[in-house]
């Protein structure tokens, strides 16, 4: 039996997560994340996709088993269930964050070429600052995948307004912004 501990360390707030709740691909998915946001040299941001993967699990698991998403399943919480359900989610409910997050978690555990950078474009839209993810997952492809990320990082960050992404830029002088301004065509004019 595999098990992993979730949490911050502090054991009031871990909790353990089995395959025999979600699945051994679940299990492997969160292994996946954190194994490779070591390797990438960015584990708080996988820890944040590892509780992006388990919220997403939770919430499917909650849906009751009489719900047409059901029908046709053995009726088990799995990371394959959490895509299909979360793009049946995207479907109805294009706005719909947590779906969106659930995907890119999912594209990243299982080394998808662009690491989930094509579910982020509308989340780039309704905040600029989502811009430092998709950076930080554009570096994760190139370390791990050797893959050129810039095309896919273009296309997620062409949804920002160019307005606020230079406003943005005036005030947050880290690498991330700068690369989608040069990425995107768009200098920065102080003032």
């Amino acid at each position: 039996m595999m098990v992993f501990m979730i949490g911050n360390g502090d054991e009031a707030e871990s909790e353990v997560v089995t395959a025999e709740m979600f699945g051994q691909m679940s299990i492997r998915a969160v292994g996946n994340l954190r194994q490779s946001g070591q390797d990438a040299g960015c584990p708080v941001f996988a820890e944040r996709m590892v509780q992006v993967l388990l919220d997403g699990l939770r919430s499917l698991d909650e849906l009751p088993r009489d719900d047409p998403f059901w029908q046709g399943t053995n009726h088990l919480t799995t990371v394959y269930k959490l895509q299909k359900y979360a793009q049946q989610r995207l479907e109805h409910t294009p706005e719909d964050h947590a779906a969106r997050w659930a995907l890119v978690a999912i594209d990243l555990a299982f080394g998808a070429i662009d690491g989930g950078l094509s579910w982020l474009g509308p989340l780039i839209a309704d905040d600029v600052a989502v811009v430092d993810a998709a950076v930080i997952i554009a570096n994760w492809v190139e370390e791990l995948i050797g893959l050129d990320a810039s095309d896919a990082l273009r296309a997620a960050c062409a949804w920002a307004d160019s307005d606020r992404l230079r406003a943005l830029a005036r005030t947050d002088d880290g690498p991330a912004i700068h690369r989608i301004l040069a990425l995107l065509g768009h200098t920065v004019v102080d003032g």
